[in-house]
């Protein structure tokens, strides 16, 4: 099946994966870390044959895993019957006062945001000793379990979901930075639509600025821009699109841009203005990139739409060639039949 971005990726489902692990300095006592975790373990713990429920509304289905914010939970809404995703702040962190500001700032960020490929929030507070939010539940598969499967992702599939995820970040960027874009963030749903997750690393415009010392190296390195590295509490918008840039390198090729290899290297068969594209977007400079989400979105659509067009091109030429073989030989052979016998035989050679 010919792919086409706006398909979408047509490959069973697997597992939901478990988040990635982020690190902090601790500033909680021991003694109040295993208080805290023996409490939220028995609040989410079944009693016999009866689910746990928190807050008095939300049943405990199943755990989904854990990040570096806290663990999350598959919980049902009593009062809507709906199945969300809840998020609870990791009992080592709950009384770090910087973390549970970062945490009410992913909140405060997250109800900002109003788009179809940004995870919606429903519900956030505090319960006894636990700190959680709700909010949509993703039943899907991440990008980097499509490139773990698949080894590489079509320009097609790329495109769309790039595209996607770009045009969602041109209204996050509006409220917030993301600055953790990579494969285990990007859902695709069993009916083609794209989710971002985990806005955790957020920086709010409007925020304390020294609230945001807490996500200093915190995105996985290998999608982070150079400037995050040095100082995450800096980066602008771009640092995004630096991510994107990775993305778009490791769907298309199946590995890690490691500033030497080229795209067409590995994938002769795409357009070299893939290679362009890649570099642009991953500029060492932040001002060398695609200034916004919405040029990345813009000019990724046309480099298909080229490549589309050539293939296009190239088909019709191909489709020709019999029909045009087909046609000049029936053009000479016109001509013969219509040219009288005599002036196709040869001179006499008593003439000579």
């Amino acid at each position: 099946m010919r792919e086409h971005p706006l398909y979408p990726i047509n490959k069973p489902l697997a597992t939901f994966p478990p988040q990635p692990r982020l690190c902090y300095d601790s500033t909680v006592t021991q003694l109040k870390k295993d208080d805290h975790r023996e409490a939220q373990d028995k609040a989410v713990k079944r009693e016999g044959d009866k689910p746990a429920v928190i807050a008095g509304r939300y049943e405990v289905v199943r755990p989904l895993g854990r990040g570096g914010m806290g663990k999350v939970f598959l919980v049902e809404d009593r009062e809507t019957g709906r199945r969300l995703a809840m998020k609870i702040l990791r009992d080592r962190w709950l009384y770090n006062d910087r973390v549970i500001a970062r945490f009410e700032r992913e909140v405060a960020a997250l109800r900002q945001l109003n788009h179809p490929c940004i995870s919606k929030i429903y519900d956030a507070r505090r319960s006894g000793d636990m700190l959680f939010f709700t909010m949509e539940y993703v039943e899907g598969k991440s990008v980097h379990q499509w490139i773990r499967d698949r080894g590489r992702i079509g320009l097609g599939s790329t495109v769309r979901v790039l595209c996607l995820v770009a045009h969602a970040l041109e209204h996050a960027h509006r409220i917030t930075i993301h600055r953790d874009i990579s494969p285990d963030n990007i859902m695709v749903l069993k009916d083609g639509s794209v989710r971002v997750l985990d806005f955790g690393l957020a920086k709010l415009r409007d925020a304390n600025q020294a609230l945001t010392m807490i996500g200093v190296n915190m995105g996985k390195v290998q999608y982070s821009a150079p400037e995050q590295r040095v100082n995450a509490a800096t980066v602008d918008h771009r640092a995004d699109i630096y991510s994107l840039g990775v993305m778009f390198f490791e769907m298309l090729t199946g590995q890690l841009p490691d500033g030497k290899t080229k795209i067409a290297d590995i994938c002769p068969e795409l357009p070299r203005e893939c290679d362009a594209f890649a570099q642009k977007a991953m500029a060492e400079k932040p001002e060398d990139r695609f200034a916004d989400a919405g040029e990345f979105h813009r000019s990724l659509l046309e480099l298909y739409q080229r490549h589309e067009a050539e293939k296009a091109r190239q088909a019709a030429r191909q489709s020709r060639f019999p029909w045009n073989m087909f046609a000049r030989f029936q053009s000479v052979w016109n001509r013969l039949r219509r040219t009288p016998p005599a002036s196709r035989q040869p001179e006499n050679r008593e003439s000579m």
